[in-house]
């Protein structure tokens, strides 16, 4: 264990900040260096004030720090952990150690948090500009530590760093992977369509069930110690997220990139349910190698 201030190549890294949930961001941000072997990196952004911060200050903040490091020493003595306090935006921060990380973890806000808007508008800034897979814990909640890999999956090739990070996930956890998939057709009123869309709507779920088997046959493939449980859902991607993710390890889900938002599985969906889940949730930005 070291102390250096630079961070480590492939470094897991964790934004720290006064708030509790920041606590379980470094648990979180342990186990995840642990599981993929890398070097963890804490970092403590003090914001850009407008008179320059004193040498004491930064002091109080680096003392704040290594006590989080210390914490997470405890758990971990055998990994390889450095910190450092940076005077920059977080979120700016942020996104630029992901440029060299593997992962960022940072605590959510929660939604409806309103002394956190601050906090809430950093993870909606990193999870559209990071290079990296950004991991947003819970505000406060439990979730099933021992539950499955949920990855939100769409037809698109936008999913493909989403299912990929997720199986590599689930095949180095030893955990079981349930990639979802979700689609929505409004029924018209009967009254007017003269009928039920009854039988339309196992036609359209069969086909969304044949979809997402076709798209995970590479992956079993090449990951085949993952059990595998698809699930097709009729329902919105972003509540269907939510509601698996209490019974769930983690959630993933991906984005069209950064700053890209368009589409099923990204933008308001990604934030939805990096916020309102119970679990943390992993958001994989489509340019992710």
């Amino acid at each position: 264990m070291n102390t250096m201030n630079t961070q480590p190549c492939q470094a897991v890294v964790v934004g720290v900040d006064h708030n509790p949930s920041s606590d379980r961001a470094v648990d979180v941000g342990v186990k995840q260096a642990r599981v993929s072997h890398r070097p963890l990196h804490l970092v403590f952004a003090t914001g850009v004030g407008l008179v320059p911060y004193t040498r004491e200050y930064l002091a109080t903040k680096l003392d704040f720090l290594r006590r989080r490091r210390d914490r997470a020493a405890e758990q971990a003595p055998d990994l390889d952990i450095t910190y450092a306090v940076q005077v920059d935006d977080p979120a700016a921060l942020l996104v630029k150690a992901s440029a060299t990380a593997s992962l960022v973890v940072l605590g959510s806000a929660g939604l409806g948090q309103t002394v956190d808007v601050l906090r809430g508008a950093t993870a909606a800034k990193l999870m559209a500009h990071a290079h990296c897979p950004v991991m947003v814990t819970p505000h406060a909640a439990t979730w099933d530590v021992d539950g499955p890999i949920v990855v939100g999956v769409d037809a698109t090739e936008h999913s493909t760093p989403a299912l990929e990070w997720a199986f590599a996930q689930a095949s180095a956890e030893g955990a079981e992977l349930v990639p979802v998939h979700t689609w929505w057709w409004e029924e018209p009123d009967p009254f007017l369509s003269g009928g039920s869309w009854e039988d339309e709507w196992v036609a359209m779920s069969q086909t969304q069930t044949l979809e997402l088997s076709e798209m995970l046959a590479g992956w079993r493939e090449k990951y085949p110690d993952v059990a595998v449980s698809p699930t097709v859902v009729r329902g919105q991607a972003a509540e269907i997220l939510v509601e698996a993710s209490p019974s769930s390890r983690l959630v993933v889900v991906g984005t069209r990139g950064r700053g890209g938002f368009a589409g099923l599985l990204l933008g308001s969906v990604s934030i939805h349910t990096a916020h309102r889940a119970s679990c943390p949730v992993v958001v994989v930005p489509s340019t992710h190698p």
